[in-house]
């Protein structure tokens, strides 16, 4: 009969938890069904004025040594001037099982990076550091710039 009395609570608590991981697992599948265009735009608009210059698809791939047949779409913008490390890329790929390929690829260019700049010039290899590199579900996004998290948050909102 004691037994009767904790039925209703343990079946309260099953379900609680049930819902409760659908719903992380909901919350961490991220990624994004909209097209480049339509995330990588709110995100460029924060760029300044001459800050980077977009580039082309095939850049991306010597840049950062990964295979364009993956991607649905590349979104890609340096600095002209071999002294500056700024990059923006947006990547929305056809799969998200790819995703660390892509973070691999991005991180071996940023290390390549510090090796370069670590001796010569310190406040570019300061932004090498403090890059951001970031997956969600079948999108990948990496900045080096000043203004890195504000462009970050642009690019979370256009998710």
């Amino acid at each position: 009969m004691k037994y009767k009395n904790y039925l209703i609570p343990e079946i309260i608590c099953v379900v609680c938890l049930l819902v409760f991981i659908v719903w992380m697992c909901i919350l961490s599948s991220g990624g994004t069904q909209k097209s480049i265009d339509e995330v990588s735009a709110p995100v460029i608009s924060v760029l300044a004025q001459d800050q980077m210059t977009k580039k082309t698809n095939a850049d991306a791939s010597k840049a950062f040594g990964f295979d364009i047949s993956k991607t649905e779409g590349i979104a890609y913008y340096s600095n002209d001037s071999v002294m500056d490390v700024s990059e923006l890329l947006i990547v929305k790929l056809n799969s998200a099982d790819d995703a660390s390929e892509f973070k691999t690829a991005i991180t071996n260019r940023v290390t390549d990076l510090q090796n370069t700049y670590k001796n010569y010039a310190p406040d570019q290899y300061a932004l090498l550091q403090d890059c951001i590199i970031k997956t969600s579900g079948n999108t990948v996004f990496y900045c080096t710039a000043s203004n890195a998290d504000e462009l970050y948050d642009a690019f979370k909102k256009a998710l």
